[in-house]
């Protein structure tokens, strides 16, 4: 039985993103920016919510803008409608891919990895005993 390698990375804050859309059917389309909170990226798509009541068809094809380490990183893809609750929604982005892309997109969700994971290993070290008891033994060796 083979085993299968993901690349999920469930976010342990939110990161935010720009979207808008750029084309309906073949129609270009210059629409604002709105701010998305993603919590959970792979490398052809990711999670993310927003206040907004999206369309979800796919005749739309949304642009999507994130900066990280004074990198940005602008791709193109297609959006699908996961939950709402309340006012927020939340979608999963399916982005178009080609090398170059790829490249840039990997890079990045690596980046991204190792910021959370530090911050996600300070979490743990603070609740561990070991620390605990490390920063209050005191050497009484005279």
């Amino acid at each position: 039985m083979a085993v299968e390698s993901r690349e999920t990375l469930s976010l342990i804050e939110p990161f935010k993103g720009k979207l808008n859309i750029i084309r309906i059917r073949n129609q270009l389309i210059n629409s604002k920016f709105t701010i998305i909170d993603i919590f959970e990226l792979e490398k052809y798509h990711f999670i993310f919510t927003s206040s907004l009541c999206l369309p979800t068809n796919h005749e739309v094809t949304y642009g999507f803008e994130f900066a990280l380490f004074n990198q940005t990183i602008q791709v193109v893809g297609e959006i699908k409608l996961v939950s709402n609750n309340d006012n927020e929604y939340v979608y999963k982005a399916i982005i178009k891919t080609d090398e170059e892309t790829n490249t840039e997109a990997s890079s990045f969700i690596n980046h991204l990895a190792v910021t959370q994971n530090k911050k996600y290993e300070k979490l743990i070290k603070s609740y561990t005993q070991d620390n605990y008891l490390s920063e209050n033994t005191l050497d009484l060796i005279c």
